[in-house]
């Protein structure tokens, strides 16, 4: 029993010494093209790096502008799996708003690059459904973002994004990621 706590506790040492905690704040401005409407959406992504896997949980609030319109929320749970410069990731969410509530899963695929500087790239896609596609959230999205490491711990980035299907809409996203 002793052999086994300690390769147990050894395991958990060793894992917790290759991962990498980390928690974002993102800020989107979002227009549906077809109505032009505005929505804004808040997140908060809280993650953790180990070797090339990332796992972590976003939440999300959007609404028409702060304080006003009604309110739709979301939660996720996510893993990204890096194979070099390219990832691939699955999701798994709840949408709630006034109106409807539901599950949906997504795939993303995509590729990261250095730029110069400090700055780097991010080109890529995903596509996202409801279990139940009754709820008409079948989209697909493609992006491309620019980041910037400010510290070794710190990082922003700019992300413009182009989403079709039962959504129609543009967006630009400023997320701000504290690595600890």
């Amino acid at each position: 029993m002793k052999k086994i706590s300690l390769f147990l506790a050894s395991l958990a040492v060793s894992v917790s010494a290759m991962a990498q905690g980390y928690a974002s704040l993102e800020y989107s401005d979002e227009t549906n093209r077809a109505t032009d409407a505005t929505n804004i959406k808040e997140a908060l992504v809280v993650g953790n790096k180990v070797g090339a896997t990332d796992y972590s949980i976003k939440m999300e609030n959007s609404q028409t502008a702060f304080g006003s319109g009604s309110i739709s929320q979301g939660m996720e749970v996510r893993v990204k799996q890096s194979f070099g410069a390219f990832y691939v990731g699955g999701r798994l969410g709840e949408k709630v708003s006034s109106s409807t509530h539901f599950s949906h899963y997504a795939l993303d695929a995509g590729v990261k690059f250095p730029l110069f500087a400090g700055f780097t790239g991010d080109v890529g896609g995903r596509y996202r459904n409801a279990f139940d596609t009754a709820n008409e959230y079948r989209t697909t999205r493609v992006h491309t973002a620019v980041g910037y490491d400010l510290t070794k711990q710190d990082r922003v980035a700019v992300r413009w994004s182009r989403s079709y299907g039962d959504e129609e809409k543009d967006a630009w996203r400023l997320q701000y990621t504290r690595s600890f």
